[in-house]
This record gives C-alpha cells, sequence and structure tokens, in this order.
C-alpha cells in the first residue's frame, strides 16, 4: 500500500503507461499478437485511463503560500514572546474602561494577575451604570494570537501543499478548470454588490454609533469576505487534484480532502478570533467588537443566502432545463447510459450472469479482503481494455454535449456549503467573543479572569483542531462507518485538550490567585464539558435519522414502493422527531448553565461549544469537496477501485457536511442567546435597574406578543427564501430558453471549449438575479427588530429574539434533518443497498428510485437554503437589536405610530426587491437597448451589421451545398 502522503514529484515525471502486455505479473515484449481474443494470458494494467499512456498535469509552487507561511510564523513567534513577557508584566500597559452592569468590589491594583490599574477617582468598588477599569488579559491575548497564528500558518501550508500536487489526467484538469472559471465570474459579479451595501449601511451606521464602531464592522466585513473566498477557491482547487489521488490510495486521498477541507474550516476559525482580539487590543471597547461581528453578519447572510439561492436555484433550474429544453434529463449526466455499458465488464462471456471476475471485484469493497487482492484487480484483457474505452469515448461526449446549466449546481453546491459555513462559523465566533468580553468585563466580579477564560478555550480549540488536521487514521479497506469513527476520535482530542486546558486555568485562578471560589471552579468546567459535548451529541442524534447506515433511512427506502404521498410524510415525520431530541438537549444544557452561573454562564456554554468547531467547519467543506471529486471521478474514468474510494469518500463527506449544518445551527442559537443576555443587561444598566432583578418577570401583553412576532417572522422568511429559490430557477429556465445560443455547449469546438463561455455567461446572470433577490429576506430580516422594538416596546423586542431563537433552531434541525432523510433514503437504492422480498437488489430504474426523486427535490431548498439560512436570520436580528436597542422605549406609547409606519414600510420594500427591483433593471436595459439601436441607426452601423449577417449566412449556405456536393461524390 502506497503512503498517505502524495508525493507530487513522483507522479508527475513517470507516466502512467497503461499498454504494457503481462503475463502472470511479468512484463512481455510488446509485440502484436496473432490472436488477442484467445490468449488468455496477455493482460492490461488499469490505469488512469484506457490509452497507452495517460499525460498528469502538474501542480505549481505558490510564492503567495510560501510568503504568507513565514509572516505568521513570525506573527506566532512574536506572540510568544509577548505572552512570555506578559507573564511578568513586562508588556506595555493595555486598560479597558467600561461601564458596569453590576455592583461589585474592585480588585486590589497593586497585586497581580489583574496588572497595575487605578479605579476612576480611586474608587474601591464598582456601581451599576458608572464607569470602572481594568486590565485586560494580556496573557491570554497574546496566546490567543500565538494560536491563531499557529492556525493561519497551517491554512498556507495546506494551501501550498495543494497547489503543489498533480491535478490529474486532461480530462479532469478541464474539468476542474471549466468549475474554476465559473466561480471566479461569480466572485467577480457578487464582489461590488456586496460591497455596495457594506459601504451604504456603514454610512447609515455611522450616524448612529460612531467612528470606532464602523471601523470594526468594515473590518470584519473584510476579513469574513476574504475567508469564504479562500475556502471557495481553494475547494475548486482541491477537487482535480483529490480525484487524481483516488486512482491511488484511500488514505492519500482522505488526508488530502481533509486538508482541502481546513482551508476552509481553519480560516474561518483563526481568522475570527484573530480579528477580534487584534480590534480589542486597538480599539479598548467591548461595545465596539459588536461592530465587528455586524459587518461579519452582513457578509455572512449575503453569502449563505445569496450563495443559497443561486445554489439551489440552479439545482431545480438544471432540472428544468432537462426536462423543457434538452428532453433528457441530462442533471444525471447521463450516468444511467454509462451503468449499461459498464454491465458489459460484469458479463464478458454473454451468459446473463456476472462473471467470476466481477463478482471477485464486488468483493474488494468487503473489509476483510486483503489489499493484494486489490492491487491484482487491476490487470485486464484486451477486450476489457476495448470496452473500457468505449466507455470513455461515451464519457467525453457526454461532458461535451451536457448543457452548461448542469455545472451551475457543482459551482453553487460549493459556494454554499463552503463559503457559506466558513462565513457562518466565522459570524457565530465573531458575536460569541465579543459577547464573551461584554460580559465578562461587566458582569464579572473579576473582569480579568472573565474575559480570559473564554479566549483560553477557543485559543486552546484552535490549536487542538489544527493539530488534528494534520493526521487522520485511515486504511486502504476501511469503510466509511470506519472513518467517521476516526474522525470522531480526532474530535474527542480536541474535546480533551479544550477540558484539560479549563481544568488547569480554573484551579491556577482558585489555588493560586484565588480569583474564584471552589464552586465556581466545578460550576465553570461543568458548564464547559456539557458545551463541549453537547455539539456532536445534537450531530450524533442528527446523523442517525440521517445517515443511509441507520434504520430509519432503511425505513425510507422500503417504503418508498407505497407512493409519493407515503415517502414526503415519512420523510417529514422523522424530520420532526429528529428536530425534538436535540431541542430536548439545548433546554437540559442551558438550564444547566443559567442555575450555575447566570448569563456568564450562558456565554461560557457557547464559547465551549465553538471551540472544536475548526474542526467541524474542515469535516463540513471536506464534504463538498468529496462530492465534487466524486462527479468528476464517475465522468472522466472507468478505474473501479478509484469510483469505489470515491463513493466512501463521499459517502463520509455528505454525512459530515450534513453535521456541519446540525453544529453551526446549535453554535447559533447559543451564540444568539449569550448576546440576548448582554442586550437586556445592557438595556437595563442604561435604565439604571439592575439586569438580575429584571429575570424572569411575568409575560406582560406585549411580551407575548413579541413571542409570537418571532414566529410569524421566521416564517415570513423561509416563504421569502422558498420563494426566491423558485423563481431564481425560472429565471434561469426563462434564460436558458430564450437565448440558447448563449447558454447552450458549442458543439463545434473540443472540450472544455465547449461550454466556458457559455457557462460564464450563465454563472453571471445567476450570480447577478441571486443577489437581486437577496435583498428582500434581507430588508426583512434588518425591518424585523425595527418594527416590533416601535410597536410593541423593548419588552416586545426581547421575545422577539427570544422566542424566535428557538423557533429557528428548532424548524433548522427539522428542515435539514428531513431533506437530508430523502437524499439518503436515495443514495441507500443508488449504492444497491435496498431489496425485495426475494433478496434481488433494487436498482435506479426502479419506482422506488423515482419516488424518492420526488422527496430529494422537495428537500434540497430545506435542507441547503432556507434551514441553514435561519441561523443567519437570527443572528442578524440579534446583532440589529443589539446596535439599535437606544431608540426603544420600554413600552410603546411613544413610538407606536413609528412601528405601523415600519410595517407599511417594510412590505413595501420587501415587494420592490422581490418584484419592483427586477421590473426596474428590466426597463432600464430595454431603454439603453432601444438607444444604443437609434445611435447605430443613425451611424449607419446597424445596416453595416445587417449586411455582414446576411454574408454569413451566404457563406454557410455555400458550404453546406459543397459539402453535399462532395457526399454525392462519394456515393
Amino acid at each position: 500500500m502506497k503512503s498517505n502522503t502524495l508525493r507530487a514529484s513522483s507522479r508527475s515525471t513517470v507516466a502512467e503507461v497503461i499498454g504494457k502486455r503481462i503475463s502472470e505479473k511479468t512484463l512481455v515484449p510488446d509485440k502484436p499478437q496473432e490472436d488477442e481474443e484467445d490468449d488468455g494470458g496477455v493482460l492490461y494494467h488499469m490505469g488512469l485511463a484506457a490509452k497507452e499512456a495517460a499525460l498528469i498535469h502538474r501542480g505549481y509552487f505558490s510564492w503567495l503560500s510560501a510568503f504568507m507561511m513565514c509572516i505568521f510564523v513570525v506573527g506566532g513567534f512574536v506572540s510568544l514572546v509577548l505572552m512570555l513577557l506578559a507573564l511578568r508584566n513586562n508588556t506595555f500597559r493595555m486598560v479597558s474602561e467600561e461601564v458596569s452592569y453590576i455592583d461589585a468590589p474592585n480588585p486590589p491594583w497593586e497585586l497581580p494577575p489583574w496588572g497595575y490599574v487605578r479605579q476612576p477617582g480611586g474608587a474601591v468598588s464598582r456601581k451599576i451604570g458608572q464607569k470602572f477599569r481594568y486590565a485586560m488579559p494580556q496573557v491570554m491575548l497574546f496566546y490567543s494570537l500565538f494560536c491563531g497564528s499557529f492556525g493561519l500558518f497551517t491554512v498556507a501550508y495546506f494551501c501550498s501543499e495543494l497547489l503543489v500536487q498533480d491535478i490529474g489526467a486532461e480530462t479532469v484538469m478541464q474539468m476542474g478548470e471549466l468549475v474554476k472559471k465559473g466561480v471566479d465570474v461569480y466572485l467577480l459579479r457578487s464582489m461590488p454588490v456586496i460591497f455596495t451595501v457594506v459601504m451604504v449601511v456603514a454610512a447609515v451606521v455611522w450616524l448612529t454609533a460612531g467612528g470606532p464602531f464602523v471601523i470594526s464592522m468594515l473590518i470584519g466585513a473584510s476579513t469574513c469576505m476574504f475567508c469564504a473566498n479562500l475556502g471557495t477557491n481553494m475547494n475548486f482547487e482541491g477537487g482535480p487534484r483529490l480525484t487524481h489521488a483516488m486512482n491511488y490510495d484511500l488514505p492519500g486521498s482522505l488526508q488530502s480532502g481533509v486538508r482541502t477541507g481546513a482551508i476552509g474550516g481553519l480560516s474561518a476559525h483563526s481568522l475570527a478570533q484573530v480579528g477580534v482580539v487584534l480590534v480589542w487590543m486597538i480599539v479598548g471597547d467591548a461595545n465596539a467588537l459588536v461592530g465587528f461581528g455586524a459587518g461579519v453578519s452582513l457578509i455572512s447572510f449575503y453569502i449563505r443566502v445569496g450563495g443559497g439561492i443561486f445554489s439551489k436555484g440552479s439545482d431545480i433550474g438544471a432540472d428544468f432545463v432537462a426536462d423543457q429544453i434538452t428532453g433528457e434529463m441530462d442533471d444525471d449526466m447521463n450516468q444511467d447510459q454509462i451503468r449499461e455499458m459498464k454491465k458489459q465488464l460484469e458479463d464478458l462471456d454473454g451468459d446473463g450472469e456476472k462473471d467470476e471476475k466481477a463478482i471477485a471485484a464486488e468483493r474488494l469493497i468487503n473489509p476483510d479482503s486483503q489489499v493484494d487482492e486489490m492491487q491484482d484487480a487491476q490487470y485486464v484483457t484486451a477486450k476489457e481494455l476495448e470496452i473500457r474505452k468505449h466507455i470513455e469515448e461515451e464519457m467525453a461526449k457526454t461532458l461535451k454535449t451536457m448543457h452548461p446549466v448542469n455545472y451551475l449546481d457543482a459551482i453553487g453546491e460549493n459556494i454554499a456549503d463552503v463559503g457559506g459555513t466558513s462565513s457562518d462559523l466565522f459570524e457565530t465566533m465573531s458575536l460569541t467573543l465579543a459577547t464573551a468580553v461584554i460580559l465578562g468585563s461587566k458582569i464579572h466580579k473579576v473582569p480579568y479572569f472573565g474575559t480570559s477564560l473564554p479566549f483560553a478555550l477557543i485559543s486552546t480549540g484552535t490549536l487542538g483542531c489544527t493539530a488534528v488536521c494534520y493526521k487522520v487514521r485511515c486504511f486502504e479497506k476501511d469503510t466509511a462507518r470506519r472513518i467517521r469513527r476516526s474522525l470522531q476520535c480526532n474530535l474527542f482530542a480536541v474535546i480533551l485538550l479544550v477540558q484539560a486546558a479549563a481544568v488547569g486555568y480554573c484551579y491556577l485562578h482558585w489555588r493560586i490567585y484565588h480569583t474564584i471560589s471552589f464552586d465556581e471552579l466545578i460550576g465553570y468546567n461543568v458548564i464547559i464539558l456539557t458545551g463541549l459535548i453537547a455539539p456532536e451529541l445534537c450531530a450524533s442524534i442528527c446523523e442517525f435519522f440521517t445517515s443511509v447506515s441507520c434504520y430509519p433511512v432503511k425505513w425510507l427506502a422500503q417504503d418508498a414502493h407505497l407512493g409519493p404521498m407515503q415517502v414526503i410524510l415519512q420523510g417529514l415525520g422523522q424530520g420532526f422527531v429528529s428536530a425534538g431530541i436535540p431541542s430536548v438537549v439545548n433546554i437540559i444544557v442551558q438550564i444547566v448553565a443559567f442555575r450555575l452561573e447566570g448569563f456568564y454562564g450562558l456565554m461560557l456554554l457557547a464559547c465551549a461549544s465553538q471551540s472544536c468547531t475548526g474542526w467541524q467547519a474542515t469535516l463540513a467543506a471536506y464534504g463538498a469537496v468529496a462530492n465534487n471529486a466524486l462527479r468528476m471521478s464517475h465522468l472522466t474514468t472507468v478505474n473501479e477501485l478509484a469510483h469505489h474510494r470515491a463513493n466512501v469518500c463521499a459517502a463520509v463527506g455528505t454525512t459530515q457536511s450534513h453535521n456541519g449544518k446540525v453544529v453551526s445551527g446549535q453554535n447559533a442559537f447559543f451564540a444568539t442567546t449569550a448576546l440576548l443576555g448582554a442586550l437586556l443587561a445592557d438595556k437595563r444598566t442604561k435604565q439604571g435597574v439592575d439586569f438580575t432583578s429584571t429575570v424572569g418577570q411575568e409575560l406582560s401583553e406585549f411580551a407575548r406578543a413579541g413571542l409570537l412576532a418571532g414566529i410569524i417572522f421566521t416564517m415570513l422568511f423561509l416563504a421569502n427564501t422558498v420563494t426566491s429559490c423558485i423563481r431564481m430557477a425560472k429565471k434561469l429556465v426563462h434564460f436558458c430558453k430564450e437565448k440558447p445560443e448563449q447558454s447552450g455547449p458549442r458543439l463545434n469546438k473540443t472540450f472544455p471549449a465547449t461550454h466556458i463561455i457559455p457557462l460564464k455567461t450563465l454563472t453571471g446572470f445567476a450570480a447577478i438575479e441571486s443577489f437581486q433577490l437577496t435583498f428582500s429576506p434581507m430588508c426583512q430580516t434588518f425591518a424585523a427588530p425595527l418594527v416590533i422594538g416601535q410597536l410593541l416596546g423593548f419588552k416586545g423586542l426581547l421575545m422577539l429574539v427570544s422566542g424566535g431563537n428557538s423557533v429557528c433552531f428548532s424548524l433548522n434541525m427539522f428542515l435539514i434533518n428531513s431533506g437530508q432523510a430523502w437524499d439518503a433514503a436515495r443514495k441507500y437504492v443508488l449504492f444497491g443497498m435496498l431489496e425485495d422480498k426475494d433478496g434481488n437488489v433494487v436498482g435506479t430504474d426502479s419506482q422506488q428510485y423515482d419516488t424518492l426523486g420526488i422527496g430529494e427535490q422537495i428537500g434540497g431548498p430545506l435542507e441547503d437554503l432556507t434551514g441553514p439560512a435561519l441561523n443567519n436570520f437570527i443572528k442578524f436580528v440579534a446583532v440589529v437589536s443589539f446596535v439599535t436597542s437606544d431608540i426603544y422605549d420600554e413600552f410603546p406609547d411613544k413610538t407606536w405610530l413609528w412601528g405601523i409606519a415600519q410595517v407599511f414600510l417594510n412590505f413595501g420594500l420587501v415587494g420592490f426587491f422581490k418584484f419592483g427591483l427586477a421590473e426596474a433593471v428590466r426597463q432600464l436595459e430595454s431603454f439603453l437597448r432601444r438607444r444604443r439601436e437609434a445611435v447605430e441607426l443613425e451611424e449607419g452601423v446597424a445596416m453595416l451589421k445587417e449586411i455582414e449577417k446576411r454574408e454569413k449566412e451566404r457563406a454557410q449556405r455555400l458550404e453546406g451545398m459543397k459539402k453535399e456536393d462532395q457526399d454525392l461524390q462519394l456515393v
């Protein structure tokens, strides 16, 4: 078995020679045979293609990645030195001045570890609503910068390692380049739109929140955009390279895929941490950190919702185009016909039964078989080699004739899964750390410890997640289930590391510094342990209901013969059950955290749950690149072992992508709850009230109305995103119908030139349309707290966020689990796991497979768009509520008229962005086109174009007549 590490040099210099004749594993002279059919001892080695030799395209060295590695090494070294100096209080002073939320004595200013800080006026205690000073936790901040630098160094190293790997054979390289060009167009079209929106929002916020808040917001938006684009681009670079690696071994393929996913996952985890630390060290204001999170929220919303509309609109649109325009289901990429051709390899003697060699090849996926047997299976006869050549010719034909709209799904899936997941994690991390600084400094009796413990958890988690990305335990014969358990072992290693760091840090402050009591030490560690375990526990619960290896999916596939109604209702039922259990888990852990340490405990719970998300986001991004490689593998090679490895990697990746959505939903729930606590404490303190005395008060009519409003706005958001997705699909179909010459493949050229220009055109059109459709949900989300805060007062606003948070989590779990259950049940049939009463395999040509396809089409937008987008919806509502909290009164006696006006304004803007914006753009384009035609008519350009058109048609007719004459002469 080959080494797990991919060796670029050896693969690049040695061509894979396929035509070498081998007899009894011994090379014989390459000479003609008198009778190839009867010579049973002549074998051919099966490699990357059924050709004499396959040209392998090499990767390239990235000087930029090498330069960034040097930068992060220097940054990590400087941070480490400063951390050591901070232990002796020999660094520069970092003091923050905040408004206290509690009454508490100040720690003695002359004693470490709180630093040498004198209070305003020499005060010996803190009072609610009054300013106080405290020493910022320099040791933990420099430790965070060190861990973040290590994570970013690893990201740069993985980028360099990925780019230097071989890209693969010609067809693999061409597919990768084609999809990459589409991604470049998407990013080029979307960046100006996002930049414009951010600048407009920044200008408005400048008037209400001030300069430091806006600067923090712009920094957060820029770093989040960079992180999402980096992960997306590297994911597409990794697709062809992972496809090529699958021709060699499974361990190397898995390691390559995980490291590719780590570029997006680790960069989000590390860059968010470094960004918050640097902004806090420069600004020194806890509330300004919410500005950093606000900028990130804005970008994350557009990437998740806009990318989701692009992705699922393209997916549904591709089905419509295949059904209405091309007349055949091209979305399946002609795999049915290719599978029929592959069946010839299983029955070479034509007796209608599988040959012994085919049966032996099927046994290779058995984990108990020997690796040597897999090597023996790579030798084929001349007849098999000829069949493989025909299959590859059919694959090449499929790539050339397939409608370019089918590639939009691959582009959108990666943008939504990688860019959306990275930006979602970035947003949650930024908001959680900002909340940690606010609550840790203002409600904890020792601000130094209260702000340092969250950074200790997150930073240690970054360190652990980075370390486990370097090595994943895997063997050639491992199944998807075994690999999943190996990945869980890496996660458990990170959990143990973070828990050990928490115990050690708390013990230090209890035993040495006497900062906390023994009861607090126990309470903090119990909260941290529950926060570490809860995300993976919920992910495992949801995995039971959505994995092809578990009974609920098996039952769904078995009952598919009862019809679409059975499939839909049973899938929805499994979604409800799978959403209820994680909700119960969240209720329990939040009760435990709040009873132990109040709002600080809820914040600590959020930090603990996110300390391991660097690894979980890595695996979620890995799922996207594995599915991309699966598609490439089945369209470019007939190597059954490569297909088997691709299937295993994709099975693991599908599960991990779904688990990533579950973890993102839970982290968003915890982060929003913590920010809600900060919102309540901040508002009550500004009112001159002890916020702890207002917790648990009886619900008023405004609070009950706010709770109902949270449900209403959530449902409206769901409806808005789903209809935007369908509208996107309709626009895409209309564009393909109206402009077939621009959207269809150019069959007179060779692949990939057949698809480059049409794909660029389709991607540019879909990108602009998807972002236009994103304005409507964005406007609705932004208006929700403004409407409710003025119409129902601050109590109604609190319940809007609180009730909406609970509804969003439960609905999110229900939607993503239902959609994944339908998708997994269809794959259960696709993988040949479903059998009838007689033990015969039920295949893709069955009624069950088609029926489950209906559920998959329904669940696609729910799983990949509306469900995950609820995270961004509720977080953005919470951020806007916190930023605008000063304009809301406790009761709406003076503001309810403005609230009613906001309702009409909100519906007007939503309607305009939903329908009017597209019509306004169409009218403007029509005006500009008429104006251009008028100018051309005046200048005679139109007449010249008409003459050129007629000359071209005449030349085409003459060419056709000449060809007909040649055909007649041949006859």
